[in-house]
């Protein structure tokens, strides 16, 4: 098979895995308090699957570099379609979570995706090989909250965990019939998300701060996504507010279901748009603001200040909003700020780190942002049910200040590191 059927395989199967995981996020919310949990916990469920995922990735990257890239996916690709089938026929807490878990260790099979479009590239093709996971993203993102909006409205976890389970079935089957085994002996290895390597990428001035401003990125924002859905239904529903109010791990009150159908569809309509949004800047117009001369001399960290500053006040809007139609905007900020603020922090990691501890940069980097990811919807979560629906957005728009700060020192220790390097070449 050819390189480039090679990586439309990939795509494909990419870009089914990721909309499979865009239908669950905006609708873990709304089913975790169908079955009573607190904001808390909510955050709690969507943490768990970064968790797994960060602990998973590096063995299934060992795993993909000693027997193979097409076996581990294989593999991977059941664990997720047996967590989607619990998610559809889960009644209970503990079986969302059971379904969050084996999803989150079978989710790490993206740096073996990864793996594979590094194994039938050249170098000097990597770049726009990794484009084609980027694109994937993409599409996840922008498909996967409608339909898990429209699904969860007419059906319900049902409807949304068998439609994913069929996602990945075809995943199953075309991986199986159409992905020939990429790794050669000698070929590169996974340099998976590991905390080890983050440890080693902190010994890289610029390449430190990143990872730093990642991790202050990533745990702001997954508190608007870990308890997004509850405060909408706090808030931002037709037939009033849904009120949560008990312990710290559950609450008493059992919404009704038409309830829970206009939460899914509401949160289902402005995740796309964020996707969709999103997907724009990231496709035209961060291009066109670190393209050019004096790209990679400290635009790109000036880019992600911006970025940091944009979502910043989005966060501070949020608990402001006077209706449901006001989220459009709000959110249409961070969808911007995400935009600016991700291709540019990696662009920067890419730049700053030496070749031969590149891979290793990257993991670190990814690493970062997943344990972000862990923090950030168990810490939103905590704070809602605490001391109420403003107070994550609140301390999240408080870190990206402080980021927004940071940045602003990165992009002038970035440009002096480029024009160090200019000298010396």
């Amino acid at each position: 098979m050819s390189r480039t059927a090679s990586l439309r395989v990939v795509f494909g199967i990419v870009s089914l895995d990721l909309i499979g995981f865009g239908i669950l996020i905006p609708q873990l919310g709304v089913y975790g308090v169908k079955f009573g949990a607190s904001p808390f916990t909510v955050g709690l469920l969507i943490s768990v699957y970064s968790l797994m995922q960060l602990v998973a990735a590096p063995v299934l990257g060992r795993l993909s570099d000693r027997f193979g890239r097409r076996p581990v996916l294989l593999v991977s690709q059941v664990g997720s379609l047996l967590g989607y089938l619990l998610f559809a026929g889960a009644h209970s807490l503990p079986l969302l979570f059971l379904s969050r878990v084996i999803d989150g260790i079978s989710g790490g099979n993206i740096a073996t995706a990864q793996a594979v479009v590094a194994d039938i590239t050249r170098p000097e093709e990597r770049a726009r090989g990794m484009g084609v996971i980027g694109a994937a993203f993409g599409i996840g993102f922008v498909l996967g909250p409608a339909l898990g909006g429209l699904l969860g409205a007419w059906g319900g976890n049902l409807a949304i965990g068998l439609f994913a389970a069929g996602l990945v079935a075809v995943n199953l089957v075309c991986t199986y019939l159409f992905l020939p085994e990429s790794r050669a002996p000698g070929g590169p290895e996974v340099h998976a998300r590991t905390l080890k390597s983050a440890a080693q990428a902190l010994r890289l001035p610029v390449v430190a701060k990143c990872l730093v401003l990642m991790l202050l990125f990533t745990t702001a924002f997954a508190q608007m996504e870990g308890t997004f859905s509850v405060y909408l239904l706090t808030r931002f529903l037709s037939s009033g507010p849904v009120p949560l109010s008990g312990g710290l791990f559950l609450h008493p009150v059992v919404a009704d279901a038409a309830v829970l159908r206009e939460a899914s569809l509401r949160a289902g309509w402005l995740f796309a748009m964020v996707g969709v949004l999103s997907a724009l800047v990231q496709g035209g117009l961060v291009r066109r603001l670190v393209g050019g001369e004096g790209g990679g001399t400290g635009r790109e960290a000036q880019v992600a200040m911006a970025g940091f500053g944009v979502t910043a006040v989005g966060l501070a809007l949020l608990p402001v909003a006077p209706t449901y139609g006001w989220l459009f905007p709000v959110m249409g900020l961070l969808a911007v700020g995400s935009a600016l603020t991700n291709p540019c922090m990696s662009a920067l990691v890419s730049l700053h780190a030496p070749p031969e501890r590149l891979g290793a940069a990257l993991g670190g980097f990814q690493a970062a942002g997943s344990l972000g990811r862990i923090v950030g919807p168990a810490l939103g979560g905590w704070l809602f049910t605490r001391l109420g629906p403003a107070a994550p957005y609140g301390t999240a728009a408080g870190m990206l200040i402080l980021g927004t700060v940071l940045a602003a020192t990165l992009a002038t220790q970035a440009r002096m590191a480029g024009a160090r390097a200019g000298q010396r070449s």
